[in-house]
């Protein structure tokens, strides 16, 4: 079986989430979506997916829960919306408005940069992207936004991928 795009990066995360447990600093883990098994016989033939996922990792820091989703995109310049399904969406907004953090973690593959998008700064633009679909220039955010506006991840103190850094400051930003 070979791997699928996204692997290697969330390898990453898993082996992050395996530090943050080790070193009692969060309990995050990755959700699996239900999948219903196509038998030929006594044969696995194929799968399908029983019912829309919500986000890839769910856990709690510091008392808070959180949520988040990790995705790639090959762009340099941009992270395109159509990335993301709508019901992740809906998740998130759900999320936030019961006092969890939602997130998404984003790879630029080619400039090998991953940063921390937060629910805030994310929802803002899904809505100019509902509100304007078809006109230009509204369905991606652009990478400066990353650069300017969002956490750029590292590795820190032996977590591979220190997402977490920096968080309560999300937080108390969320709760204004």
């Amino acid at each position: 079986m070979g791997y699928h795009k996204g692997d290697m990066f969330e390898e990453l995360i898993n082996r992050s989430n395996i530090v943050y447990k080790r070193k009692e600093i969060a309990l995050v883990q990755k959700v699996s979506t239900p999948m219903k098994p196509i038998r030929r016989g006594k044969e696995i033939v194929s799968a399908y997916y029983e019912e829309k996922s919500t986000l890839d990792y769910i856990g709690l820091y510091k008392g808070v829960p959180i949520a988040f989703d990790a995705k790639e995109t090959k762009e340099e310049n941009r992270f395109p919306l159509g990335n993301i399904q709508p019901h992740q969406i809906e998740f998130m907004e759900n999320w936030y408005k019961h006092g969890g953090i939602s997130f998404l973690l984003v790879n630029f593959t080619k400039l090998d940069e991953i940063y921390r998008l937060d629910w805030l700064t994310l929802s803002w633009y899904w809505k100019q992207y509902q509100e304007n679909k078809g006109k230009r220039g509204f369905a991606s955010i652009g990478f400066n936004e990353f650069q300017c506006n969002c956490k750029r991840l590292k590795s820190r103190d032996g977590i591979m991928l220190d997402y977490l850094e920096g968080i309560e400051s999300e937080k108390t930003k969320n709760n204004r």
